[in-house]
């Protein structure tokens, strides 16, 4: 019941019972005396009335005043020092409570409480710093998960088995990425990758349930060994290899799966190189034999007539010149396509030298029978594409081998700080000319990222090197020499530890979360949120004031999710008021090109699925989305909770309830005021420490906190 509700019943009850007192003295007196008494009573009634009644006047005034001091002096003080109370115990051990205008009784007892805020808040920082130091392990290990998956070159996602997303790296969030729609294009179905969404929203639910399944029959027949391999494609085109591993939990030494790990790989490209590779070599096989056949038949011709006419001979020659010069296209054409193939499997890395050259012998040796001796010091790094290098250095050794008939290859590598590394590719004991020299170095080896073809001189001289032969004493060149710039070994091959660049994404406590109650049973601790604000063109949705700026935060299992969020500025396609400019400071300018809310919204409504919407003030916000059903065909029919209201539930007796004076109250520190994604975010933080509040009144769920404030005072605002 209300403080000013009681504050009526009892005044009236004091007042009904004082009059009820006077009017039964009146009555008995008039009863107890004689018929002559109350005629002489009566005469004199009109002079003795006006006195008792101003007498009765004064004391209910009296009695007013008196019950409205000790309302305004005692009762009402009292229930602002239980508010301020339940918030230090709860959520805010620097709040104190400040009561004006108050007893001193009043006054003495929240100094008293304001002493007992300042121990409590000692203690919590004894007990924090005791955690913290309790904690640096757990930091430390969390920081190395977060290292680890952040340098995966794959995605990778961990989920439960209801198929809820726990974790996921930058790697994955880039394959799943989603952007507003732009207009005049087919709108997305695929879901948006986050903590605590379904992973069915974006992959084939029939390949991870069938995987899965595997998973447990290989747990259950005692195999060691478990992954599960699959290829999935997305809307977007894109081909990904999916490898699934099983994650276990042990209770009551009972090992059983309670999640698995998707990695998953982009094959799109290398699928797309394979096919062009194959669908060249069969036109390859195809178009020579053809051309063959001509060279073939205009020989068998020339070899059968010796004596043709010099006409038909030059239509023969001409024959073969033509179909000559069509095979070197095709060879050409399928030089080109093998260099668009290499380079889906070439990328710079760092490798040890000494490696790199046993490879290259390696690989020589067993394709031409060549002796290859390497050479090179123990421990000096390199940096290059170690791939195209190995390729490079077969090509000249088979090109050696077919005009030279080399039997040795000596590779010598030396290196040092000032110069840099130096690569000796020598042959004993013969000589090639330059034209075989210039032949290796401009043959198409792999395409850079625009898909230009690179040869291995420009390979080289990407890595700011030079290629140079080595001269014989004929003439001749009997090796040739590749010089490498000196490389920062620090800076190559450090591991970059700042988790902020690493943005990995976990929530495991999701592994346990286990609901399978209907959504307004779900504890408020327990449910997803998504944390809205609007900016607009002014405060009337009804008269045509439009959403200029639209801002949104995820939050799971209490964990306000700081990137996944929506920032996005609107077009209104109508003038802003500079009155609405000077509040928001988004100038009208700002907004021209930017998405229309019809493009807007269809994202902001996929990001909110299956989420209860938060908002400080939210009738004023939903508004504004109701508006735009009809015209965009979007209905918001999730669960909404306004901050405002649940603050005026949980203290009623404070002065306001607006976004500022609440998250002063709770120690909620505001950045970016007045833009959509900063009250978003301030709101969200309000909300995670209103929560502890709405338990200590037991309103522990959804259903809870709907029925709660919908006997708000401020429940039946519309705009």
């Amino acid at each position: 019941m209300k403080p000013s509700f009681k504050y009526w019943i009892f005044l009236s009850a004091i007042y009904f019972a004082l009059i009820s007192i006077i009017v039964a003295s009146l009555i008995g007196s008039w009863v107890s005396i004689n018929d002559t008494q109350q005629l002489a009573l009566s005469e004199m009634l009109s002079k003795l009335t006006p006195f008792p009644l101003l007498g009765t006047i004064t004391i209910l005034f009296i009695i007013g005043a008196i019950i409205n001091l000790l309302f305004n002096d005692y009762i009402i003080p009292i229930l602002k020092l239980a508010e301020s109370a339940k918030i230090i115990s709860s959520v805010n051990p620097e709040h104190r409570a400040q009561i004006k205008n108050a007893s001193k009784e009043i006054e003495y007892l929240s100094e008293i409480i304001n002493q007992s805020a300042d121990a409590f808040a000692n203690l919590q920082k004894d007990v924090a710093g005791k955690i913290a130091i309790a904690q640096e392990t757990l930091t430390e290990e969390r920081t190395r998960l977060a290292a680890l998956m952040s340098e995966l070159p794959h995605g990778v996602i961990v989920c439960n088995t209801d198929g809820q997303v726990l974790l996921y790296n930058q790697q994955a969030q880039e394959l799943f990425k989603e952007t507003v729609t732009p207009p005049n294009k087919e709108k997305s179905t695929q879901g948006i990758l986050g903590l605590g969404r379904s992973i069915f929203s974006i992959l084939d639910r029939d390949p991870i349930v069938h995987g899965l399944e595997m998973l447990h029959k290989c747990h259950t027949s005692g195999r060691s060994k478990m992954v599960n391999k699959s290829m999935i494609n997305l809307h977007t085109g894109l081909c990904l290899r999916v490898n699934m591993a099983p994650v276990f939990t042990e209770q009551n030494k009972v090992k059983t799966i309670s999640g698995y790990v998707l990695t998953l790989e982009d094959m799109t490209h290398q699928i797309e190189s394979d096919s062009r590779r194959d669908t060249i070599i069969q036109s390859l096989i195809d178009e020579q034999q053809k051309d063959l056949d001509e060279i073939t038949d205009s020989i068998t011709t020339l070899l059968d007539r010796p004596k043709l006419d010099p006409e038909e001979l030059s239509n023969y020659r001409k024959k073969i010149k033509s179909a000559a010069n069509s095979l070197q296209d095709k060879v050409n054409e399928a030089r080109a396509n093998y260099a668009l193939h290499l380079h889906s499997l070439s990328k710079n890395e760092n490798v040890l030298a000494h490696n790199l050259l046993d490879v290259i012998s390696n690989n020589v040796s067993e394709r031409f029978s060549i002796k290859v001796t390497p050479l090179a010091p123990k421990g000096i790094w390199l940096q290059l594409d170690s791939y195209s290098m190995v390729q490079a250095i077969s090509h000249l050794a088979g090109l050696l081998s077919n005009h030279v008939q080399i039997q040795e290859l000596i590779l010598t590598l030396t290196a040092s700080d000032e110069s840099g590394a130096e690569l000796l590719v020598t042959w004993p004991q013969a000589s090639a000319d330059k034209a075989l020299i210039e032949t290796w170095q401009l043959t198409p080896l792999i395409t850079d990222s625009k898909g230009n073809l690179l040869n291995f001189k420009d390979t080289i001289d990407n890595l700011s090197g030079h290629i140079s032969p080595i001269p014989g004493d004929q003439g001749e060149y009997v090796g040739v020499k590749i010089d490498f710039t000196p490389i920062d070994q620090d800076r190559c091959l450090s591991i970059q530890n700042e988790v902020e660049h690493r943005p990995i994404s976990y929530e495991f406590d999701l592994f346990n979360r286990g609901d399978g109650n209907e959504l307004g049973q779900i504890p408020l601790r327990k449910l997803t949120y998504v944390v809205f604000d609007t900016e607009t063109t002014g405060l009337n949705p009804s008269k045509g004031d439009e959403i200029i700026q639209l801002g949104a935060v995820r939050i799971v299992n209490g964990h306000l999710l700081n990137h996944e969020v929506i920032d996005q500025l609107v077009d209104p396609k109508r003038f802003v008021p500079p009155e609405s400019v000077a509040i928001h400071g988004i100038q009208p300018e700002l907004l021209k090109g930017q998405p229309t809310i019809d493009i807007v919204l269809p994202h902001f409504h996929k990001f909110v699925e299956n989420s209860v919407l938060i908002a400080h003030n939210a009738a004023f916000d939903m508004r504004f989305l109701q508006l735009q059903e009809e015209k965009t065909g979007i209905i918001f029919d999730n669960p909404v909770l306004d901050t405002m209201l649940l603050s005026s539930i949980l203290h009623p007796n404070q002065d306001s309830h607006s976004l500022d004076d609440l998250a002063e109250r709770l120690n909620v520190t505001i950045v970016g005021r007045h833009t959509a994604l900063g009250d978003a975010i301030v709101t969200g933080e309000v909300l995670t420490k209103l929560i502890p509040l709405l338990e200590a009144h037991d309103i522990y769920t959804l259903n809870d906190a709907i029925a709660a404030t919908s006997q708000s005072p401020f429940a039946k605002v519309a705009y």
